[in-house]
């Protein structure tokens, strides 16, 4: 078996993982000794395929959500997503952007720029973190509890903001709705709802971002019918 046949092999067995493995669990799973494994993870390391989720465990790393993100129109989310979500943009004319969940973090894979020059500076395929922002709250409401605990003791505070309670992580689930004013920048406001697949579960949120003087309280019902509509029509098309 050539080395990249090993580093795919390894790469689908972490993806196939529930949660980031260790060392020997990797090896074993492989059927490699476990220098070699320990080799081949440290070199995917360095090249942002797999990263190291603490703890001596590895998980997939984020250059693969941005090759995800080069390869989603052959997925079909590009070709359906982009029309809603530009549409959504011009109605708003704010910054539209699609959240996915890796693990402790939630990483954009689609946007659509407000036409103003004072907008969000979001990267597709950088990630942030979980419980901050409109977003980030949401995706950590629908997150399992070990990531919760995980995003518990690694990311206690933010810019000098809390984590959600467990209360308030309950009423996200139920109103599938989030708004964020200052979180993630000063004078940046948000407002972001769940995106369902087949089955009605979460893979994601749509969320619309900008400058707060422009996203005043009074404006926030209109813009949070908007973006739940816009989401509920990107569902309905995937087969959600």
């Amino acid at each position: 078996m050539s080395v990249l046949e090993k580093a795919v092999q390894v790469i689908d067995t972490l993806g196939r993982a529930s949660a980031p493995m260790r060392l020997g669990a990797v090896a074993e799973s492989v059927a490699m000794p476990k220098s070699s494994t320990h080799r081949l993870l440290t070199e995917l390391a360095a090249l942002g395929m797999v990263r190291r989720a603490g703890d001596g465990e590895y998980a997939l790393g984020y250059r693969l959500v941005q090759w995800g993100h080069l390869a989603d129109r052959s997925l079909g989310l590009r070709a359906v997503a982009e029309p809603i979500m530009t549409r959504l943009r011009d109605e708003v004319r704010e910054s539209v952007h699609l959240y996915v969940r890796e693990e402790s973090h939630r990483v954009c894979v689609l946007a659509v720029d407000s036409p103003h020059t004072l907008r969000p500076a979001t990267s597709v395929g950088t990630p942030l973190p979980l419980g901050y922002g409109a977003a980030g709250k949401l995706l950590l409401a629908h997150a399992e509890e070990r990531v919760l605990r995980e995003v518990e003791k690694t990311l206690p505070r933010y810019r000098g903001s809390e984590l959600p309670t467990a209360e308030e992580l309950a009423r996200l689930r139920r109103e599938g709705v989030a708004v964020s004013v200052g979180e993630m920048e000063d004078g940046l406001t948000a407002v972001a709802t769940v995106l369902r697949a087949v089955g009605g579960g979460v893979f994601g949120a749509l969320s619309v971002a900008g400058a707060s003087s422009r996203m005043p309280a009074e404006r926030l019902p209109e813009i949070t019918e908007k973006v739940t509509d816009a989401a509920s029509r990107i569902g309905a098309a995937l087969g959600g």
